[in-house]
């Protein structure tokens, strides 16, 4: 069995520790199934990308997050369909 070392910054080697662990698995068994994947695929198993979300975009993203968790927690008033969205919007006037 061969041994592989890599650099990373303590940070981003505790993150990743954590989110693993969390996912019931380790640091080491997750680059090894990475591996297994590139292998497997021919490629990586996912798309490289440069693409980076903008503010604006960001914002978005974390203004839906707490609206999700507001509804999850009855603040906040949902709809399932647009007839009773705008039966409440009706009523509202």
């Amino acid at each position: 069995m061969a041994t592989m070392s890599i650099r990373l910054s303590d940070s981003d080697k505790t993150a990743a520790d954590n989110l693993f662990k969390e996912l019931g698995t380790t640091t080491n068994s997750a680059i090894n199934m990475f591996l297994k994947q590139c292998i497997r695929l021919q490629r990586f198993p996912f798309t490289p990308s440069l693409n980076v979300p903008n503010e604006k975009l960001v914002r978005a993203i974390e203004e839906s997050d707490v609206i999700l968790q507001e509804l999850r927690e009855g603040k906040r008033k949902g709809y399932t369909d647009s007839e009773s969205l705008f039966e409440a919007l009706d009523n509202e006037v």
